[in-house]
């Protein structure tokens, strides 16, 4: 009839670490909308957070999903308060044409080695605390299920003098995470043949078949330092060009609307898509969101 998920992690709240709900994967049976399924719903979820609480949850819903839109965030009772906390900016950046690679007086890009992963991880831990909501990661989890599939190497990391001032990896989740191609509109099925044609001359991707999975991987920890557009787009360009001729055909970034990194986002070519981040609470935890600072929100969009 119906499932959702309610999900609990270490992050950054006002600058320091505690346990943050995740409410996602809300779907429900259209035979069933308009019944009483969704408020049952939302009180076993409320059974679940007085049994283990948390001050804050924090929920996204995609651009277009009016439906979710309408039924979570009007006042309706037994449904904890979604609170706006902005759009999270998640473009498909085409893997595809080359471009010319940024360099930046100083600043040298390296890939990411073992002996180098704590010092890593504390950068980004350094960075990840001014934001709001962003993950707390230990480099032991490399390598454990919080980070399937991500390896030292899919790390780059721009560095200036012996100091680490950026990072960004390359986060490749295939091997447990698809996403497929259901079926063509008319058109785009008319114009594939001749596409995929196109392709096999040029450095564009071919369009999987129906039924085959679409090859991307996720920009995860992206980390910079005074969040300096400058040192994000060394790294940005660095990695389109070293992953530009794989397998892949995007990666799928995630950066806050506010977030001064987004900005470089907008040089790529892309496939635009965005989503609502709310803050989310029961109403005796009210006083939690209230003391929520102004600092910009971050998600680990590889991790939602």
């Amino acid at each position: 009839m119906g499932m959702g998920a309610r999900m609990m992690l270490p992050a950054w709240i006002n600058g320091s670490t505690q346990h943050l709900g995740y409410l996602a994967d809300l779907r429900g049976d259209p035979a069933y909308r308009g019944s009483t399924l969704l408020a049952r719903g939302y009180r076993f979820l409320r059974q679940l957070h007085e049994d283990d609480p948390v001050p804050l949850y924090y929920s996204l819903i995609l651009d277009g999903n009016r439906l979710a839109l309408d039924n979570l965030t009007r006042a309706r009772g037994g449904l904890p308060k979604y609170r706006d906390m902005g759009r999270m900016l998640t473009p498909a950046i085409h893997l595809d044409l080359p471009r010319r690679k940024v360099r930046e007086t100083g600043i040298s890009v390296e890939t990411g080695k073992h002996s180098r992963l704590q010092s890593i991880f504390d950068f980004i831990n350094r960075q990840y605390g001014r934001k709001q909501f962003s993950p707390c990661y230990l480099s032991g989890q490399l390598g454990t299920a919080r980070l399937a599939g991500l390896k030292a190497e899919d790390f780059l990391v721009a560095v200036k003098g012996n100091a680490i001032v950026g990072v960004i990896a390359a986060w490749d989740q295939r091997a447990f995470r698809q996403t497929c191609v259901e079926q063509y509109s008319l058109a785009l099925k008319s114009l594939r043949p001749l596409y995929n044609l196109a392709s096999k001359l040029t450095p564009l991707k071919a369009l999987p078949a129906p039924g085959r999975a679409v090859p991307y991987f996720y920009l995860a920890f992206c980390a910079v330092e005074h969040d300096d557009p400058a040192v994000f787009r060394m790294l940005l360009s660095h990695l389109y060009g070293q992953r530009r001729k794989g397998s892949w055909h995007y990666f799928i970034a995630g950066l806050h609307e506010r977030n001064p990194l987004a900005q470089v986002l907008k040089e790529y070519r892309q496939i635009p898509a965005a989503g609502h981040l709310f803050a989310v609470h029961y109403p005796e935890d009210e006083a939690h969101y209230l003391a929520l600072d102004e600092r910009v929100p971050h998600i680990e969009i590889g991790a939602v």
